[in-house]
This record gives structure tokens, C-alpha cells and sequence, in this order.
């Protein structure tokens, strides 16, 4: 199949001297406008005893401003009848807004003066300090999040990746409205922001007041780098007690930097891999085995090397260590037989189909042209590449990729398993990889995908 198609919209490049950047695009097609301000901040950039710092300075750039007081900001929004919100994650802090085309401009206003005039009032923040601890409270009963928050910190142990994004109860108890405004003047500035404006909008006159309005600021600090994470020298295992009634698994691979040739190889080993009905992982768990209710593949590349995850729910009275070993054999299968041809060409039709759907809104294209230009080497012109890459991809070169990162000497483990069940999740690597030698490739091929867990997309996330 073709996969050459030029993806890169006319975008005009605004660069101020301060090192503010932004992105326009004209749309014309619907009077709407969509904008994100991307902060190159996250929890990467957090000390320890500081963590969760990022995510509720987020909450903190809504309450008020030198010119938009309390609660005005979401007032304002509401009275355009437009829409706006906010998400942290391990390496950036992003606000966007959907506006009509007669008003959108407020937007650049509040995000100018939020950029270094957030009031962090006292009163305000212990307010919100609050309501940060209930959501931090509330995610440590969700049954993924601290079985994917093992993994981690189990997988990166030198690199800030460690610790969550929510960060920690006892660090954010302690922290004050003085260290969240040191965070905030040494980290939220021009120079660690970029801008994407999508819509129906006038260039000239966008231009013209990205200029008036962000032109004066002064720099901050570059963003330090962050210590390199070691290579694994074996595999690492974590077991969760929980009050949950099912046993769960989530095994993480190190792998690479977003924008690497490997991240797009990844990306089609997650699906042959687990990201569809049609996959190895849920044709043989699932449908033959009977082992889980469902299981997924995420291939979570970040601005430094990411990790590749598969994660799984048991049936009721099935052993962790059957499931771990049918894992294991379905791995070293991938690497030893490679991706089918039939099947690389369904999983490129589906990323392709997915890729082109993103442009689809004004918000969808603004976040993907952000995260592009935030994540990777060459920014936002690596759009143009991203469906050639993906079709250059041989069957040869994935099962050097596959070999390169899924060795489960270099993995962690982490088991989530209910009070009343052994903790004996436990498989001998070189019995799963001569049974995978002596399996065949199976041929069941239901259509579909697994409810939770799927690849996260690299064009943005939800509210964290």
C-alpha cells in the first residue's frame, strides 16, 4: 500500500528573540480556532521531595492571573462558549482552548499572562492542595494506575521518570506556595514554550499580537538534562497486594526516544502484538487459552527513551504463572517468526487510518503539531515522515527491534494479585522460549480491540 502521502500542513513559523515559537495554521473551512501552549515542564524536571509539583502548579495557572482573577479565566471561556483544559505528563504541561473565530484572541491573553503573572495565592493553594490529594487518593484505588506506577519506578531507577506524575502524598503535603513559586518562575517562561494555532484565523494579525503579547518576557532557565537511566542488568520484579478481586500484570521493556526510527517499530509490534483482536497476545490468552479478560501492548516513547508495556486482567482462578509463561512463549514467538505479511499490512492500514483522523479538528491537528514539535529532534516537520517511515518498515528489520528490546533479561514485572492469592507469579524464561520454538503461529483472527489500555497517542492526552 502507498504510505507516502505529504502530511505537513502550511504552517507558518512565528520566532521571537526570547525564544517563544508558535505554529499557525489557516483553516478556514469552520469559523473555530484551537490553541495549545505547550511548557516543555513536567515531572522530569521535578527534585526530589518536590514531585507532583508540575501537575498542581496545572490546577494552580486556572486560579487566577496579574488580569484574570479567581475563577475567571473558565467564566470567560464559558461565556464564548468555547472550552478549555489542561494535562501534565512525565515531560511537558499543556493548555488548550476552542474558541469561535470572532474571539479566539482572548485565548493568547490569558496565556501570556499566565506564562508569568500566575498570582499562586496562599489561600488558593491550600484550597487546591486539597482537592490534589482527593485525586491522588482516588487514583490509588483505581486498580491500573499503581500496578503501572510499580513498573515504573521499578524500571527507571536513576532517571525522574521514577517517581509519578501526581507525585507522592507525603512530598505534596509538605510542599508550599514558596517552592511552587520557585518552580514556576525558574521553569514557566518563552524559551520553554512553543504555541500551535489551528483555524480560522488572520496570519498577520495572529502574528502581530503573538508579538505584542509574548515579545517582552525574558528567558528563563534551559531545561537541565536529565540523568541518563542505566541499561537493566536483569530482569526486576514487583508483587502489589489488592483489595481488587482480579489479578492483574504489567511488564515493562526499556526502549528509545520518540522520533527514533525504533519508536515506529514499536509501534507495529504493539499491535501484531496485543493491540487488536486479530493480535498474537489476545488470540492466544483470550480466545484460546481462556487465561485473561483482556490484555494490551502500549509502546510509551517519551522525549528520553520511553518503555514499551504489556498489560493484563486474569480470569477468576487462573495462575499468574500460566499467564506470565503464555506471555513469555507469545514474546519470543514474535521475535523468532516476525510479523506475517498480511498482518503488517492490516496494522499499517490501521495506524495510517488513525494518523489521518487526527487532523480531522482544529484541536486534534494543534495537539499533534505540539507534541511533534515539543517531542521530537526536528519538531513538527517530522509529521512529513511519519507514514513513509512506517511503510519502510521490513519484516526483517522488526524482529531485530523486536530482539533489540524484548528480552525479559532487561524487563520488569510487577503483579497486582487479590489478598487471598498466592504470590507465585513466577516463569522460567528458557522453558517459554523453547515452547515458543516449538509452537506454530496461530491462526485465529477475530476483528476488534481490547477495551482498556491502548496505545496512547502520540498527538496528546487527557486531563492528568
Amino acid at each position: 500500500m502507498k504510505m507516502d502521502i505529504e502530511m505537513l500542513p502550511d504552517v507558518d513559523v512565528v520566532e521571537l528573540k526570547n525564544g517563544f515559537r508558535a505554529l499557525l495554521v489557516e483553516r478556514r473551512s469552520l469559523p473555530v480556532v484551537a490553541s495549545v501552549c505547550w511548557y516543555q515542564v513536567g515531572s522530569r524536571d521535578e527534585k526530589t521531595g518536590q514531585t507532583g509539583v508540575s501537575h498542581f502548579l496545572e490546577h494552580m495557572m486556572f486560579k487566577g492571573t496579574d488580569k484574570f482573577g479567581k475563577g475567571e479565566i473558565d467564566q470567560q471561556t464559558s461565556k464564548m462558549g468555547g472550552s478549555n483544559n489542561a494535562f501534565t505528563d512525565t515531560d511537558s504541561t499543556a493548555y488548550y482552548f476552542s474558541l469561535a473565530a470572532d474571539r479566539w484572541e482572548t485565548a493568547l491573553e490569558i496565556e501570556a499572562s499566565r506564562m508569568r503573572s500566575c498570582l499562586l495565592d496562599p489561600d488558593e493553594f491550600q484550597s487546591e492542595k486539597s482537592v490534589v490529594l482527593e485525586e491522588l487518593a482516588m487514583g490509588e484505588d483505581e486498580p491500573w494506575r499503581p500496578l503501572y506506577q510499580a513498573v515504573e519506578s521499578a524500571m527507571f531507577q536513576t532517571h525522574p521518570y521514577h517517581h509519578p506524575v501526581i507525585g507522592y502524598r507525603e512530598e505534596l503535603e509538605r510542599l508550599t506556595v514558596g517552592q511552587m513559586r520557585s518552580y514556576y518562575e525558574r521553569h514557566y517562561g518563552p524559551n520553554r514554550a512553543c504555541m500551535t494555532i489551528v483555524g480560522a484565523i488572520d496570519r498577520r494579525r495572529t502574528r502581530r499580537r503573538i508579538k505584542q503579547l509574548f515579545g517582552g518576557m525574558p528567558r528563563v532557565a534551559d531545561r537541565e538534562v536529565a540523568i541518563r537511566e542505566p541499561e537493566p542488568k536483569g530482569e526486576r520484579r514487583v508483587t502489589l497486594k489488592t483489595t481488587h478481586s482480579v489479578a492483574r500484570a504489567c511488564i515493562g521493556f526499556p526502549t528509545c526516544r520518540m522520533g527514533a526510527r525504533d519508536d515506529y517499530a514499536l509501534d507495529l509490534l504493539a499491535h501484531d502484538l496485543g493491540n487488536s483482536k486479530n493480535s498474537r497476545l489476545y488470540r492466544r490468552l483470550v480466545v484460546e487459552d481462556r487465561l485473561v479478560t483482556e490484555i494490551s501492548v502500549m509502546n510509551e516513547v517519551r522525549q528520553d527513551p520511553g518503555g514499551f508495556f504489556i498489560m493484563c486482567e486474569l480470569h477468576p482462578g487462573a495462575a499468574p504463572e500460566k499467564v506470565e509463561r503464555a506471555i513469555r512463549e507469545e514474546v519470543a514467538g514474535m521475535i523468532d517468526e516476525g510479523v506475517a505479511a498480511h498482518d503488517l499490512r492490516r496494522i499499517r492500514t490501521q495506524i495510517e487510518a488513525s494518523f489521518l483522523f487526527q487532523d480531522e479538528t482544529v484541536l486534534d491537528l494543534a495537539m499533534k503539531l505540539a507534541r511533534f514539535e515539543a517531542g521530537t529532534p526536528d519538531g513538527y516537520s517530522t509529521l512529513s515522515q511519519v507514514l513513509s517511515t512506517y511503510a519502510s518498515m521490513k519484516r526483517k528489520e522488526l524482529c531485530e527491534v523486536a530482539a533489540r528490546y524484548l528480552q525479559f533479561d532487561r524487563a520488569t514485572i510487577a503483579w497486582a494479585l487479590p489478598t487471598d492469592l498466592p504470590a507465585s507469579a513466577t516463569a522460567g524464561r528458557a522453558s517459554a522460549r523453547s515452547a515458543a520454538k516449538r509452537g506454530s503461529r496461530r491462526k485465529a483472527a477475530p476483528k476488534g480491540s481490547p477495551k482498556k489500555g491502548k496505545k496512547k497517542s502520540k498527538t496528546g492526552r487527557g486531563k492528568a
